[in-house]
């Protein structure tokens, strides 16, 4: 059996190449392929035609959501595998919305991942045990709504997380909030960590999509 083509995502050199080697020690899989986000992504998915895209935790874009969107409408018989430190069911409804076929936890050893893709493979999908107890939280409809991150933030980072969506730098927010620059920025942290988010560019494009026509959060201090 010819090997497995797999295309790998994500922003960071080292995750790559860890990734590569990790992929190029079993003999079903053949990296084809390297990316570094979802324009390149499918530029790659065009040359080389793989059937397995996994995506790392460091690719530009909500976790991989945007990536695999953009790989999605490209190509609808690819299967797409996201490992993320996120383990939180709102994203991984998400992932599943934008196209995924699997949704993983980056701590997943090397035989569970090598397992799990050749069941993405055969079967078109696959859950690692990290992720089957949220992925059937949403199967059966026992998760709520107000599970989401949003829900977790306080009303300050709230206020902040609203700025942020508006655009607004951190001296700005420090003088329309009345609080130092500083502090803004330890808010900010914070905010990262309960969405999971690995900065300001992703934390603002999370924001304006949670939002969609709902308008802003209330940003008065």
């Amino acid at each position: 059996m010819s090997a497995i083509k797999i295309l790998l995502v994500d922003s960071e050199k080292l995750v790559l190449e860890g990734f590569r080697k990790l992929l190029d020690g079993f003999t079903e899989f053949s990296v084809v392929s390297i990316a570094h986000d979802a324009a390149s992504a499918v530029e790659h998915l065009r040359r080389h035609r793989p059937q397995i895209v996994v995506m790392g935790p460091g690719v530009p874009g909500t976790g991989g959501v945007d990536a695999t969107r953009a790989i999605r409408r490209e190509s609808g018989h690819v299967r797409i595998v996201i490992l993320s430190s996120n383990q939180q069911p709102v994203y991984m409804r998400e992932a599943f919305v934008a196209g995924a076929n699997a949704y993983l936890s980056r701590s997943i050893d090397a035989d569970e991942l090598r397992a799990t893709l050749l069941a993405v493979h055969r079967d078109g999908a696959a859950f690692s045990a990290a992720t089957a107890g949220p992925i059937l939280q949403l199967m059966s409809g026992s998760y709520r709504g107000d599970d989401s991150p949003l829900a977790m933030l306080t009303e300050r980072e709230r206020q902040i997380l609203s700025l942020v969506a508006d655009d607004q730098e951190t001296d700005c927010i420090a003088t329309h909030l009345g609080i130092r620059p500083k502090t803004v920025r330890n808010y900010l942290s914070r905010i990262y960590a309960k969405l999971g988010t690995p900065g300001r560019v992703q934390t603002a494009l999370y924001a304006k999509r949670s939002l969609g026509g709902q308008g802003s959060f209330a940003t008065h201090p």
